[in-house]
């Protein structure tokens, strides 16, 4: 795995750009990271919920999956 802040930077990239795309409205599924991070999903899972923990990304509950969001 490449340094820690360059995959957040990776990660928060993709995540402005859905935002943008969808006014905030809609996040990003987990798996759309998965070629960033490159690991099983519960690592991912549990890196991706660290950068929640850390304030860096918000995750939400859709009415069918939990996306990432830009905390607000």
């Amino acid at each position: 795995m490449e340094n820690k802040e360059e995959i957040e930077r990776q990660i928060l990239e993709i995540v402005r750009k859905q935002h943008e795309k969808s006014a905030g409205t809609n996040g990003c599924f987990f798996d759309e990271f998965d070629h960033i991070l490159n690991l099983p999903i519960k690592e991912r899972t549990a890196f991706l919920e660290q950068m929640a923990r850390e304030k860096k990304i918000s995750i939400g509950q859709s009415l069918n999956s939990r996306k990432i969001l830009l905390p607000k």
